[in-house]
């Protein structure tokens, strides 16, 4: 008997039971504010458009993951409910809760494309340079024109009617780039390493791509004033170098030019400085710079174990708490308990898709699941660890979690790419013919 109908009924009732959980998150939230229960509907329609989706791709291959949708749609749920009992800055209305919902329904459109679209993956890997280059250019551009917000430039406008955030769309594309060249590329750049002084060595010509990334990583830092997209990206490279060649002196070398550089320009321009000493010590300035992630700390003692209960806390009072200090907000209404709910939520997602890319049996498709795999859990580690303060304030989205329709469309994107990948190139699933 096949396993397939067993998995997609373990699908199903987990999105039921997520819609559960979020119905009465929502409930609750909604109850503490003395708003009507019906706003529920929210969360329903944001799992609802997710079994749809299920439905949809089982209809073109049902071999596919059935653990990643159930397990996005509880932090979808959760972060809709957390923006609702936020509201807006300054109007207390619903008006962010609302987009992101539309936003979520987006997303899974876009998904729903993703994997309709490709047949194969691997057609993918023939445009790696052209994502390498597109990616670079977006980067560039937000450098040079891009929007300045909260002391970092990360958006662009489009004639003054669309704004997004490049740096969402360019990991992506990244991710596609160093899948594409290490699947070519990786049996090279194993030959020709060699151990000296404990560091590795290789042909210039096989590894400069790779290597103008750490630089890359450091000019983004440095212009854009964007310190999760270097540290998020330098730790992409230096995963996909490690699976090339087996090597840790690469993440050696590339974590030491990182720190000098992050050093120098500390030194040399000011924004950079006070993003460090503000992170070092944010009681120097109160009441300015440091009173963001000050409050961010009161709202995770305020919490406890057990937290003060959906639409009960203050974490409106943290500047920004529906972006990247969501995490705050979840910590001081949930508890200690909830944020290691949401926590291993995370945890889970990023080793299914770490398992999708090493049961993949293609190269391309295994790199890049790894590399979006990467990408997930890196950007959940360095936006907790900013809101924890174990390291500065980077001003990125929690996936899933935060507010922001480029984060959202994005990381269904890559949800769709995870799902080809295990529909194409997992042991059970379809092998395109070669």
């Amino acid at each position: 008997m096949s396993l397939i109908p067993d998995a997609r009924r373990v699908e199903l009732s987990l999105l039921v039971f997520s819609a559960l959980i979020g119905a009465l998150a929502f409930v609750l939230s909604c109850l503490a504010g003395g708003e009507p229960v019906a706003h529920a509907t929210r969360v329903m329609a944001v799992v609802g458009a997710l079994i749809v989706a299920a439905l949809l791709m089982d209809l073109l291959d049902d071999r596919r993951d059935h653990l990643l949708l159930p397990l996005v749609s509880v932090l979808c749920c959760l972060g809709v409910t957390i923006l609702w009992r936020l509201g807006d800055p300054g109007t207390g209305q619903h008006v962010a809760a609302s987009k992101q919902v539309i936003w979520i329904l987006l997303g899974t459109a876009l998904m729903l494309m993703t994997y309709y679209g490709l047949d194969d993956v691997r057609s993918l890997g023939r445009l790696k340079y052209a994502a390498g280059i597109l990616a670079v250019v977006l980067l560039g551009m937000t450098m040079l024109w891009g929007i300045e917000k909260n002391g970092a430039r990360l958006w662009l406008s489009l004639f003054n009617f669309v704004t997004f955030q490049p740096t969402e769309l360019a990991k992506l594309l990244m991710a596609v780039f160093l899948a594409g060249y290490i699947a070519d590329r990786g049996e090279l750049l194993r030959r020709t390493s060699a151990s000296r002084l404990g560091l590795p060595t290789v042909e210039l010509r096989y590894a400069a791509p790779l290597l103008l990334m750490v630089f890359f990583c450091l000019a983004i830092f440095v212009l854009q004033r964007d310190l999760g997209a270097a540290a998020l990206f330098l730790g992409l490279f230096i995963a996909m170098m490690y699976l090339a060649t087996g090597r840790k002196g690469y993440g050696v070398v590339g974590i030491a030019v990182f720190i000098v550089g992050a050093l120098v320009a500390a030194a040399v321009f000011p924004h950079v400085g006070d993003r460090i000493s503000i992170w070092l010590n944010p009681w120097a300035d109160p009441t300015g710079k440091g009173y963001q992630p000050l409050q961010a700390l009161f709202a995770l003692a305020a919490g406890g174990v057990t937290g003060s209960g959906l639409g009960l806390g203050m974490a409106d009072l943290i500047p920004v708490a529906h972006s990247d200090f969501i995490f705050a907000a979840v910590a001081e209404e949930l508890g200690l308990l909830g944020s290691i709910a949401v926590l291993l939520l995370y945890t889970l997602i990023s080793f299914r898709a770490y398992q999708i890319a090493w049961s993949a049996t293609d190269r391309f498709g295994a790199l890049l699941a790894a590399a979006l795999a990467t990408i997930f859990a890196l950007q959940s580690i360095i936006v907790i660890g900013g809101v924890l303060r174990l390291i500065p304030v980077t001003g990125m989205t929690l996936p899933f979690l935060s507010y922001g329709g480029t984060s959202i469309v994005c990381n269904f994107i890559a949800l769709g790419l995870l799902m080809v990948v295990a529909r194409d190139w997992m042991p059970a699933g379809r092998r395109p013919e070669s």
